[in-house]
């Protein structure tokens, strides 16, 4: 079933999506809410999708040296340095199949994170909406973050250099084009460094059954969407579903979106 979950604040959340991008939250951040209150609500795993919205940005003005102290006649810090983190206002629509219960979904909410942003606000919404475009009625003036339509945008890169600039030529042209969307970079997913069949057994993993593999973390290109345009509240339901994130593996890419596996570097 799907729903709207609105009127989401979470402070402290980490805008740095990867090496190569920062200054909004990632859709794979708001992928993980999903799959986190997914396997709280017993949907099968990797099979939550979202719609993540955005209303409000504010990036934190925290101290850019740490507080010292002096410990054994030497200055040590007392604190992190905050990075670049903030507060957002957001609101998601979720595909959570199997899951039928708008109550116990609101009440997974509560607590969760965002990007390492806490949501602690209590007035948050949620409700059962419609498949189609129609999902987006009823929500406040924001932003919904998808992939491109454009099959030229949907480039990916793990650090090739051909491949940034490209990337680049797209988000920032030398004459942009009349009516241009709100093109951004975005973390897009991973790309692995290793086989996970293969990889031998680390100490102090994490999990004992999900071996622990190293990645290189991969950039692409998604657009910020008004909820009013009618590019997304005229969809039908196979148009709307194809615009949420969800996780997808291929090869050597574990991806948030199928869409960017056959431009993957």
């Amino acid at each position: 079933m799907r729903f709207a979950v609105c009127n989401l604040r979470a402070s402290r959340v980490n805008l740095l999506m990867n090496d190569y991008v920062a200054g909004l939250p990632s859709p794979t951040a708001f992928l993980g809410l999903a799959e986190s209150i997914g396997r709280d609500l017993g949907v099968e795993p990797w099979a939550a999708q979202v719609l993540p919205i955005l209303h409000a940005v504010h990036i934190s003005e925290g101290r850019t040296k740490p507080e010292m102290e002096s410990k054994g006649g030497a200055f040590t810090p007392i604190e992190i340095i905050e990075d670049l983190v903030g507060t957002i206002d957001a609101s998601i629509i979720l595909d959570l199949p199997g899951c039928e219960d708008a109550d116990a979904l609101r009440s997974r909410i509560l607590c969760k994170r965002i990007a390492g942003g806490t949501i602690a606000n209590r007035h948050i919404r949620v409700e059962v909406v419609a498949k189609d475009g129609g999902c987006l009625n009823g929500l406040r003036r924001g932003y919904a973050m998808v992939r491109p339509d454009q099959c030229e945008r949907r480039l990916i890169s793990s650090g090739d250099l051909a491949q940034m600039e490209r990337i680049a030529q797209i988000l920032f042209p030398a004459i942009p084009e009349p009516g241009r969307g709100r093109i951004i970079p975005v973390a897009v997913g991973h790309r692995l460094l290793e086989d996970p069949d293969r990889v031998s057994k680390r100490i102090r993993a994490r999990s004992p059954d999900m071996p622990h593999v190293f990645v290189e973390p991969c950039v692409g290109i998604a657009e910020l969407i008004s909820v009013r345009n009618a590019r997304l509240t005229d969809l039908d339901d196979d148009g709307m579903a194809d615009r949420f994130w969800r996780w997808s593996s291929e090869g050597n890419y574990i991806l948030a979106h199928p869409a960017y596996h056959h431009h993957a570097a």
